[in-house]
């Protein structure tokens, strides 16, 4: 079943458009990036859905993580809010 053309529970306003997508997902402590994940997508907000079979598989690849060959690296900078001194 297809949720091609369905309106977006999130924002209440979009349609749903099959894409496929970069989808960061935590495993463990870690990041997994997947790509080419096939998804319905917002085209007003940008909110992702997911058929359950494909949730599933994303879990299972995110379990085979520490034995994947390729990796990438990325800057990671923390946020620190600066105050205005009163």
């Amino acid at each position: 079943m297809s949720m091609e053309g369905d309106r977006c529970d999130f924002c209440l306003e979009g349609r749903l458009r099959s894409r496929q997508v970069r989808e960061y997902y935590r495993a463990g402590k870690g990041l997994v990036v997947m790509e080419r994940v096939p998804a319905y997508v917002c085209e007003k907000c940008g909110e992702r859905y997911y058929e359950a079979h494909v949730a599933k598989q994303m879990r299972q690849l995110a379990k085979r993580a520490p034995r994947v060959k390729a990796r990438i690296s990325f800057p990671l900078i923390r946020f620190q809010e600066k105050r205005a001194l009163a």
